[in-house]
């Protein structure tokens, strides 16, 4: 059974470098031409085909090579998945052919559209389309002759031993909370699998009464709002939470967002061949029970420091949590990220928001950011028919409004993001050398973008595109949409709760780091060329929060005068 697991998961990692993120990313093989697997199987057959270079070794031994850098147990799923695919893989490299062209040879990319989709260069013989295809059959031949019968990938999902892995993959990707929660309180005491790396830690997963971001009720024994200040002071009588905490404005830190507010963040060492060693690859459970996503490390909800992960994330960190908590120790632990890959309006409306842990009488209120940035008017089809209208995105936020209007507690706010220009991607990025073509500069972001386009599995085809006019129209709408939202906000009004428009930090974020002499490349992720990286994090919980206090001090709660005894007495207060 443990074999079978790290197969379906180093089948997760071959689709891992251009994953969408959508709802069942897990599970599903997205696209055209072999989609995401087709992808997959280009990036890893090209690192080990840039391993021989680097060590002067053969196809066959870099394949191995490449097994050996993966966790244990993982080496061992590879070799079985090296062991079907292997022969004819290093029949067609040994041709001098491309690993795009290895993996359509073994079936992982489908030839079903004229063009070849490829990442790597053609070669400059013929690269007419009757050229391409007759290589392709070539290689289909040549692969299936190294081994006596053609290749079947397996879906995996549909074998009995392991369909229930898949469906419990499956659950913890539809509800976006806690696999493991035993008070079903909706907080957890396990890092990942939406555990604490999302949401304070949970000091009592087998009382339902005891969570982050409580009204304390009795403190004098137990720690029944999880932020680490209980017990009694002798000199009083009274708790601790009683004096420094109660009526200093306590105020929680909310997200409900995309990946941008999840921080999604492939690092990018998995494909730079000559950084791949043992240690690349030491965290890959921790990297896939998150999703992809370092919430810990994020602009809303980060609180602890990247060394923890020097080999996968590094840049500083900062966050409005952390700015709040600052302003009030009694804010620990208070803080919920309910960002999803793929998240939109309409996702955001139909079923995450509801992943929010808050009660209306029992707890303190929150400053909840609305963070949906591109993904309305982002996605890997080739039109604008799936772009959100702005009807259609002011009638989701209206009702994303009205349902936290009755579930917040008093007295909580609501910053709702504008969607980005995301014309910066392709401007900054364009002619940069992508990670994977860093072994002989053959990859440039423009040619990754539309090797995505050709696969359909773009994060999003009309900011990540070559073609102009599609950028201009993808940025056309989102200004559209934010127009819709400041509509919506401007006129009209919540019973409970206040919504604020807050105008995307971005740009801005982007223009100060400009302004110091650096370069807007240096701030996007360099594996996706899509996000903003640790460093660009930091700098945006800055700029958010400038822009609050410039804008909008009135929310900002009072500095709780106790902050000194509270650290003195409890010092890190249960840690995180």
């Amino acid at each position: 059974m443990k074999l079978v697991l790290l197969i379906i998961v180093f089948s997760i990692l071959l689709q891992s470098p251009v994953l969408l993120a959508k709802k069942h990313w897990l599970l599903q093989q997205r696209g055209a031409n072999g989609g995401t697997t087709c992808a997959g199987c280009a990036i890893i057959v090209g690192l080990a085909e840039q391993l021989t270079q680097i060590y002067n070794e053969s196809i066959a031994d870099s394949l191995a090579r490449f097994c050996k850098y993966l966790p244990s147990g993982f080496e061992e799923a590879c070799k079985m998945l090296i062991t079907e695919y292997g022969p004819g893989i290093i029949a067609i490299i040994e041709k001098k052919e491309t690993p795009d062209l290895a993996c359509y040879g073994i079936g992982l990319c489908k030839h079903d559209s004229p063009q070849m989709c490829h990442i790597f260069p053609l070669p400059t013989v013929d690269i007419s389309l009757a050229a391409q295809r007759s290589r392709v059959i070539s290689a289909i031949k040549l692969a299936e002759n190294s081994r006596g019968r053609p290749f079947v990938f397996p879906d995996l999902c549909n074998e009995p031993v392991i369909k229930s892995i898949c469906d419990l993959i499956k659950q913890f990707s539809d509800d976006h909370e806690p696999l493991i929660d035993l008070d079903k309180d909706k907080f957890s005491d396990v890092h990942t699998f939406r555990g604490t790396s999302w949401r304070g830690k949970d000091c009592n997963d087998l009382n339902a009464k005891m969570y982050p971001g409580r009204y304390s009720t009795d403190d004098a024994v137990a720690d029944t709002n999880c932020n680490g200040v209980y017990g009694i002071d002798s000199s009083t009588g009274r708790t601790y939470e009683e004096q420094w905490c109660n009526g200093t404005g306590q105020m929680g830190t909310v997200v409900l967002g995309d990946s941008v507010g999840a921080h999604f963040h492939i690092p990018p060492e998995w494909l730079t061949a000559k950084d791949l060693s043992i240690a690349t690859f030491a965290d890959l459970f921790f990297i896939l029970e998150n999703e992809f996503d370092w919430p810990m490390l994020s602009f809303t909800t980060g609180y602890i420091s990247d060394s923890k992960w020097k080999n996968d994330i590094t840049g500083p960190t900062d966050s409005l949590y952390l700015k709040l908590r600052k302003r009030n120790r009694c804010n620990h632990r208070d803080f919920q990220n309910i960002a999803v890959n793929g998240a939109r309006s309409s996702s955001m409306n139909n079923t995450i928001m509801r992943s929010l842990s808050r009660h209306k009488s029992f707890d303190h209120p929150v400053i909840v950011t609305l963070e949906l940035v591109g993904n309305d008017v982002c996605s890997a089809h080739q039109d604008t028919s799936h772009m959100t209208t702005p009807k259609e995105f002011y009638d989701n936020n209206h009702a994303i409004f009205q349902y936290l209007d009755t579930v917040l507690p008093p007295k909580s706010v609501i910053l709702a993001n504008g969607l980005v220009d995301g014309r910066i991607l392709y401007n900054s990025l364009h002619n940069h050398i992508h990670p994977i073509g860093s072994t002989r500069g053959d990859v440039t972001y423009a040619q990754m973008y539309d090797y995505l386009n050709c696969l359909q599995v773009s994060p999003c085809f009309g900011w990540m595109n070559s073609n102009e006019t599609w950028r201009n129209i993808t940025t056309e709408r989102a200004m559209q949409l934010n127009e819709a939202l400041k509509s919506l906000i401007s006129n009209t009004t919540y019973k409970n709760v206040k919504v604020l428009y807050l105008n995307t930090t971005v740009e801005e974020v982007f223009r100060r780091w400009e302004a110091k002499g650096g370069k807007m490349s240096d701030l996007i992720e360099p594996v996706d060329g899509f996000h903003p990286n640790q460093q660009a994090n930091a700098l945006t919980a800055n700029v958010t929060w400038e822009m609050i206090e410039k804008t909008y001090p009135e929310i900002i709660p009072p500095i709780n005068p106790f902050n000194n005894l509270i650290e003195k007495k409890f010092k890190d207060q249960g840690g995180y």
